[in-house]
């Protein structure tokens, strides 16, 4: 098959990921279930692997392989970084990228993170693979904390202001060789790094910010995935949703606080039935906005503006 998704997990003494750290690795697992059998499910012409450091225990390594998706070893030996750092273990997704592109011969390669749900075919992102690196552009102003942080330790690395767009690290994807230039950015962002001690909070994604910024000036095209993928916040703390889920829709959810609870409830379903629910159901199940305005308000509207 020409092209390859995959997704990264790893396991490390002493390392996390971030606020879901005390989640534990059987929610981790799930979410693996879930988010590589949909795409191969929405995608059964393309390969699905998990890319991992550790073997895989019972049932997910029974459940993945019944799905149609890959079990791969990859050592995690590049991209490490200091155990005290907050998302550690997330630059295991760019060791896992890395050997991807230089061990095997797919024409394109989709990394994807493992919190996300597949609900249409990747058709036309392969298309869009040929002609750029593409990553999600997250929404953010460039006087955002995150955001600012990530241009200011660019500046601290290579010198001057820069503004850098704030890409993250849900979605990878491109042709094998605009892979290979891209994680030569990172390498050599990653050597600088180590050179000068810089140890950023923002963690994997500080990479690709940088080697996307620094793809751009040297002329290689990287185009924002937000056609594909959408970046959904669906807790009672914090709602950012939008009905691209239905209306133009995206193909993947990214659903990163639904780790125990949405993303729980689609592996129970689908290790029950065998087959993910109805689209409608899931959308529901994600407590997405409705997907047309409120009929009084806009009754209300209408009857104000003929006044």
């Amino acid at each position: 098959m020409e092209n390859l998704i995959f997704g990264a997990f790893a396991t490390l003494e002493g390392h996390r990921e971030g606020d879901a750290a005390n989640l534990g690795s059987d929610a981790y697992y799930r979410c693996i279930v879930v988010s590589l059998c949909s795409a191969k499910a929405c995608n059964p012409d393309c390969d699905v692997a998990l890319v991992t450091n550790a073997p895989v225990p019972q049932p997910y390594a029974g459940q993945l392989e019944a799905g149609g998706v890959k079990i791969l070893q990859c050592p995690f030996e590049q991209f490490r970084v200091d155990a005290a750092l907050e998302w550690s273990l997330a630059f295991y997704k760019l060791c896992a990228l890395e050997w991807m592109v230089r061990t095997t011969n797919y024409r394109r390669l989709l990394l994807l993170d493992v919190d996300t749900y597949t609900q249409y075919p990747y058709t036309d992102l392969w298309r869009e693979a040929d002609e750029a690196v593409l990553l999600y552009q997250v929404p953010h102003a460039a006087g955002q904390p995150m955001a600012a942080a990530i241009s200011r330790n660019y500046g601290a690395l290579y010198g001057g202001e820069p503004v850098l767009t704030h890409f993250g690290g849900e979605l990878i994807c491109g042709s094998r060789q605009r892979l290979a230039d891209f994680m030569d950015e990172c390498a050599d962002v990653y050597r600088t790094m180590n050179e000068k001690g810089l140890r950023p909070h923002e963690g994997d994604e500080f990479i690709t910010c940088a080697a996307a910024y620094r793809s751009l000036l040297a002329g290689r095209p990287v185009r924002a995935a937000n056609a594909y993928i959408f970046r959904y916040w669906v807790g009672a703390r914090f709602y950012f949703a939008g009905t691209n889920y239905c209306n133009d829709p995206v193909c993947i959810f990214h659903l990163p606080g639904g780790k125990n609870r949405q993303l729980r409830v689609l592996y129970r379903w689908y290790t029950k039935k065998g087959a993910f629910p109805a689209r409608e159901k899931v959308y529901r199940l994600c407590c997405f906005p409705a997907a047309h305005p409120p009929i009084l308000r806009s009754i209300w509207v209408r009857i104000l503006a003929r006044l």
